[in-house]
């Protein structure tokens, strides 16, 4: 999945859109700890725009579809409940133009393919969608067109063969840049594919793990923006660890650091997994017969897992926010507040909040990747929750018909949903900067998925978390007993993939 020129391509959506309405009706001088506030991330788009480069479009005419006309049929997704998390970029379908970005390219582009196709697109929103999925299969009710689920939860439809192979859905073009190529690299497994994304939703690109920084900070502390060490490929652990050290202040002089003071390096619980992954780190891995192996027990992967753990229990640097989080109502957008606020310099997460809550504060924020291991990690390393979320076909669809749409889609929102997207991400009240546009071309071109973290082979994640809350980074012999069990459960999840026609 490749993205446009961010600059031209958030011209040519707006000037998109403004048609398709008419025709429709310094540095700091001193600590900059100062609270923002405010979560609200609606800010309308209102740029005028005149005119946009036509040739960086890409859209449905690209994928030289048939056309045909379904009589007004609808074409039904069954996704996941967003009533507590009302977002566009967790959306499939809105309800009309709003004025916002993607709200508004979301709304288009179903238009089109929808008037193309003679068809209605509809969301069946349920707190269940694999497990309603499955009902409808075993049922054969033929209920549900496609299912956008966490991938969790749709490996376990697969392994009990209710999921269709996307290799052999007609009309889907798995080599096209609307499709994510990370995706079909990493989920594939003999010529085996059961769940995707791409350009068709943002979403899995929300729930990446990323960092953000306070420039404002950068500037009173007197140290360069990190944009520099990402771009010449130096963004290395050892980096980052310099760089956040020497941050905290006992700001309130009482002599006690805690969230009333500043910090380094604000993350959350876990953040030696999310370490781990960025830095090269694998659970399991594709042999050269497309087989899969358990890697773990590596001692590149113990080295990297020890020093990532060496960083997320240093408390002279690190705070992390659950205690936080739980003790303001469990909101993680307060968490944002207070890293807004001068609480620190850096803060790591899923990408989320940076749609949700930065472009509506005032703090000038920048985005980055997660860290190398070393200068010889010849790229860096995005990874996604191994509960993001996707699509996925059940058996009981009609294959034409879903794949013809899906394909439809995804072709139609390269330059539409994912421009609308960086516009949410990059345009709110502080002025976003260029190179924050090129971090997320990086972020988002190098996810990394690991069937061993998605399945859950060898508890990585509850490994790295414990070891975190002991304030131990002895990681050799955690790895090396788990991997026994984490072999027969690769097994059973391999046999149960090679099972499925």
């Amino acid at each position: 999945m490749k993205f446009l020129n961010q600059k031209n391509a958030s011209l040519l959506l707006l000037a998109a859109l403004a048609a398709s309405v008419m025709a429709s009706c310094g540095e700091a001088a001193a600590d900059p700890a100062v609270d923002n506030g405010g979560n609200d991330a609606t800010t309308p788009v209102t740029e005028a725009v005149t005119q946009a480069p036509a040739a960086d479009v890409i859209n449905w005419e690209d994928a030289n579809l048939p056309v045909k006309d379904y009589g007004g049929k609808s074409f039904t997704i069954c996704t996941q409940d967003i009533s507590t998390a009302n977002y566009a970029w967790r959306k499939l379908v809105v309800d009309g133009l709003e004025g916002e970005a993607l709200n508004d390219a979301i709304f288009m582009r179903n238009k089109k393919i929808e008037d193309i196709y003679n068809i209605k697109i509809e969301s069946i929103y349920s707190s269940s969608v694999s497990s309603d999925m499955s009902k409808s299969v075993k049922a054969g009710d033929n209920a549900y067109d496609a299912g956008f689920d966490n991938i969790a939860n749709l490996y376990g439809r697969a392994q009990a063969g209710e999921l269709m192979n996307w290799y052999d859905i007609p009309h889907i073009n798995l080599n096209a840049q609307w499709w994510d190529a990370s995706v079909v690299r990493d989920l594939s497994y003999h010529d085996k594919l059961f769940v995707c994304t791409g350009d068709i939703s943002p979403l899995t690109n929300v729930r990446v793990y990323s960092l953000v920084f306070n420039k404002d900070l950068c500037r009173y502390l007197d140290l360069d923006l990190p944009y520099k060490y990402v771009l010449d490929g130096t963004w290395t652990l050892d980096v980052f660890n310099q760089y956040i050290t020497n941050v905290n202040a006992d700001t309130n002089g009482d002599g006690v650091m805690n969230y009333d003071d500043r910090w380094g390096y604000f993350s959350q619980d876990g953040n030696s997994f999310m370490m781990y992954f960025a830095g090269g780190g694998t659970v399991v891995e594709k042999d050269a017969n497309g087989d899969y192996q358990v890697v773990m027990n590596s001692q590149r992967n113990i080295e990297l897992a020890s020093k990532a753990l060496e960083i997320s229990i240093d408390k002279n640097k690190t705070l992390m926010a659950d205690n936080y989080v739980a003790s303001n109502g469990n909101s993680w957008a307060a968490a944002s507040s207070w890293f807004a606020a001068g609480g620190s310099l850096m803060r790591a997460s899923v990408f989320e909040p940076v749609p949700r809550d930065y472009r509506s504060m005032d703090t000038d924020f920048g985005i980055l990747p997660y860290p190398k291991f070393d200068d010889q990690q010849k790229d860096y390393v995005t990874l996604p929750e191994e509960t993001s979320v996707m699509f996925a076909v059940p058996i009981t669809a009609n294959a034409e018909y879903t794949g013809l749409i899906l394909e439809s889609l995804a072709a139609e929102s390269v330059s539409t949903v994912s421009v609308g997207f960086y516009d949410v991400c990059l345009n709110g009240k502080s002025v976003r900067d260029e190179e924050s546009s090129a971090m997320l071309d990086i972020i988002f071109a190098n996810k990394h998925f690991d069937i061993g973290l998605i399945c859950n082979i060898g508890s990585i994640k509850d490994t790295l978390k414990s070891l975190e809350k002991k304030g131990s980074a002895d990681v050799a012999s955690k790895f090396a007993s788990n991997m026994t069990k984490a072999e027969s459960a690769l097994a059973k999840v391999a046999d149960k993939l090679d099972e499925v026609e």
